[in-house]
């Protein structure tokens, strides 16, 4: 096996150890968030009873429990910015897939997202953490969703989960083009969009 191929397993166990990563981050935060609630809960029903000793005993439990959470939050990727209507288009198309793995598959849509938009980085070799650079697109853009696209089909597997761009709903381009009736493509989308227009005026569709 040549140099470039030990390299390339290399570099793709190091994207899987740190998918690993990620996910136990992610399932350490939930259960910290579970037992600061129930901390919560338990001094204030020691409150109720006129427990203070067992009250104080909670409150540090949910004072300590908050750090750890706030510690393990700062490791976390940062949350997804408000989505645009493109956006939403595009987890509509992606519609059977989230049905089929729920959390999971959002998950997975989560980190193509950050791995589409993180910066390229041109001297990266298999000892350069994979969660540290990506694609370098800008939401919104078709490179961005290309790259969301990509990350998808080359590492949903990595989550657990398979992703089957079969199975994506059709766009309203391909629903366009298949319309009968001759024409080019351009002249049939140009016709559906005629058409949706009218629609929306008559209140039919939103």
């Amino acid at each position: 096996m040549s140099e470039q191929n030990y390299q390339q397993m290399i570099a793709q166990m190091r994207y899987e150890a740190a998918i690993r990563q990620q996910n136990q981050l992610v399932r350490e935060a939930e259960a910290l968030y579970q037992e600061v609630q129930e901390n919560e809960k338990a001094a204030t029903d020691a409150l109720a009873q006129g427990d203070t000793e067992t009250a104080n005993y909670y409150v540090e439990q949910l004072t300590e429990k908050e750090q750890e959470l706030a510690h393990v939050a700062e490791r976390l990727p940062p949350p997804q910015p408000q989505m645009s209507q493109h956006d939403i288009n595009f987890l509509q198309r992606k519609q059977n897939f989230r049905e089929r793995y729920g959390q999971a598959a959002d998950n997975t849509i989560a980190l193509a997202h950050r791995r589409a938009v993180l910066p390229r980085n041109p001297n990266a070799t298999s000892s350069t953490h994979p969660l540290t650079y990506g694609h370098g697109t800008q939401p919104g853009t078709p490179a961005y969703y290309r790259a969301v696209q990509q990350e998808l089909e080359a590492n949903s597997h990595l989550n657990g989960v398979r992703y089957d761009p079969s199975e994506d709903l059709p766009g309203w381009k391909e629903i366009a083009h298949g319309m009968g009736g001759g024409g080019t493509n351009a002249q049939k989308e140009q016709t559906y969009l005629q058409a949706y227009q009218q629609l929306k005026a008559q209140g039919r569709v939103r």
